[in-house]
C-alpha cells in the first residue's frame, strides 16, 4: 500500500512540474517579438524595409 501511494505523489508531482513548464513555454512564446530580439539580443534595429509580415509581434 506504502508504495501506490508513493508512486500517486511522485506522479502527481512529475505532473505539476510538466504542466509548469508548458505554462512557462507558452508564456514565452507569446510575449516573444521582434522588437525584443533587436534590443536585447542582436543590440540593432532591423532597417525598415525589413520583411515584417506582424506574425511575431507577439500579445501586445
Amino acid at each position: 500500500m506504502n508504495e501506490a501511494a508513493y508512486l500517486v505523489i511522485w506522479l502527481i508531482g512529475l505532473f505539476a512540474l510538466v504542466i509548469v513548464v508548458s505554462v512557462c513555454v507558452v508564456k514565452l512564446i507569446v510575449h516573444d517579438s521582434t522588437a525584443y530580439d533587436e534590443k536585447f539580443l542582436w543590440m540593432r534595429r532591423l532597417p525598415p524595409d525589413a520583411a515584417d509580415d506582424g506574425k511575431n509581434r507577439g500579445g501586445h
